[in-house]
């Protein structure tokens, strides 16, 4: 692998970072690894016993909410010979038991049985078989994250200014809560910096999903969601953000001509469902209704999850050149029932339709990156620009199409595989939790 600081230039990065199998074994352990990453939203284990099978880079996870309701990030290996000891993707269990030697372990990681234990040795303890933890979980307004290094700053300080911004995600939920439901599934054939670029850009939607922008025009005239980026996007007022540590924040906003409910396109049952609301809160349904619509904006926490309209989205590597993403509606705790099916409905919209074209990007890049005599991928536009405005936290705000929000995140990953982190797993009962917000 060469010199890591050599493959990222200023306005360009080498291919290598999206082909080499060097490159993605070592961003497995150091940036997911090293980095706070997303496991899960705590809606998702909304009982005690209830448990979660999610990923820290390739590594599998169970995360549990034991009796007591606290939470455990437990890797999914046997402590006897590494074979996984949940299969399920979710459920309710107290005991979680290899189907290889029987070796059953709680729902907070100790070994609480080991069947035909005579034969071991007296030094045996069962104590010191235990499943191996993450060492440190926190949660941020219900997002639950992980991380192997024992040096990472607090998860409030990793998410710095994109903290607020998940607060303002969360607070349009009456109760300020989110509920998580449902899952689309999808793969990629490509790296998943791909799909990390793609978050950032603010210039694809006019080029990329241009054949649902033209059908949006034709059947539901030029003010609906993403009309905006028909013509030229930054001329709206759009922008995008480099929030710093990889995060990024393209806002949509600026460019609606109308509220969100008068912008979205209409879905199965919208009529029904506004004239419900209308009738049940009078006055007071515009701002009800205002809910049901995507947030209108992209806010990506590296290195794994991208907040999307009303969405939560992981990105979960596999491998050098495959990708798996799982996208959850999110629900607004408290809002009436007709707003979360109108997310839901709303949710078939341009995910269903944009997602596919997005995918298809990804693969045609790879397949690009493949030859190896055109070395280098360009990221130049807005590159020591005149627009280009930093504030005192130290945020760089650009027109939506400039590239400084990949660049951003090219900065982080280039400190995290630079740094040489403690990584570290913790026995059953060792673990820290922080309860950033």
């Amino acid at each position: 692998m060469d010199a890591l600081d050599a493959l990222i230039q200023p306005g360009r990065v080498h291919r290598s970072l999206y082909t080499d199998a060097e490159v993605f074994v070592a961003e497995m352990e150091k940036v997911f690894g090293g980095a706070w990453v997303y496991l899960a939203h705590e809606s998702q284990l909304p009982e005690p016993n209830d448990f979660i099978a999610t990923r820290l880079g390739l590594r599998p996870v169970i995360l549990t909410r034991d009796a007591d309701g606290g939470l455990h990030g437990l890797f999914n290996r046997c402590a006897h010979r590494a074979s996984t000891v949940c299969q399920a993707e979710c459920g309710s269990a107290r005991r979680f038991q290899c189907s290889y030697h029987g070796w059953t372990y709680s729902n907070r990681g100790e070994l609480v049985n080991v069947p035909f234990v005579e034969g071991y040795p007296a030094t045996f303890d069962r104590a010191d078989h235990g499943l191996a933890l993450v060492p440190r979980l926190a949660v941020y307004r219900g997002l639950v994250f992980g991380t192997l290094n024992a040096d990472a700053p607090t998860l409030a300080e990793w998410l710095g200014p994109a903290g607020p911004l998940i607060d303002e995600f969360v607070d349009r939920s009456p109760s300020r809560r989110l509920q998580v439901r449902n899952r689309q599934r999808m793969v990629y054939r490509g790296n998943w910096k791909l799909a990390w670029d793609n978050a950032g850009d603010g210039l694809h939607p006019t080029f990329a999903h241009r054949s649902f922008l033209v059908l949006n025009e034709r059947q539901h005239g030029g003010a609906r969601s993403l009309s905006q980026f028909k013509a030229s996007p930054d001329d709206t007022g759009m922008y995008g953000l480099d929030l710093g540590n990889g995060h990024m924040f393209v806002d949509q906003r600026p460019g609606l001509q109308q509220s969100f409910w008068e912008t979205q396109r209409p879905v199965p049952g919208r009529e029904w469902y506004e004239a419900r609301i209308s009738e049940r809160f009078g006055d007071d349904s515009a701002d009800v209704l205002e809910m049901a619509p995507g947030s209108m904006v992209n806010l990506s926490i590296f290195p794994n999850l991208l907040i999307k309209g009303n969405t939560l989205e992981t990105v979960d590597p596999v491998s050098v050149t495959e990708t798996r993403l799982h996208t959850w509606v999110a629900a607004a705790e408290g809002a009436p029932d007709e707003v979360n099916v109108l997310r839901m409905r709303i949710a078939e919209d341009f995910p269903s339709l944009g997602n596919p074209d997005d995918l298809e990007i990804f693969e045609r890049c790879q397949d690009g990156l493949a030859i190896g005599e055109v070395e280098w991928v360009d990221m130049s536009k807005g590159l020591d620009h005149e627009a280009e405005e930093v504030s005192a936290d130290g945020v760089r705000r650009a027109p939506v199409t400039h590239e400084g929000p990949m660049r951003g995140y090219l900065r982080a990953w280039l400190e995290l595989m630079s740094a040489d982190a403690k990584l570290t797993t913790a026995r059953p009962g060792e673990a820290s939790f922080e309860k950033a917000a």
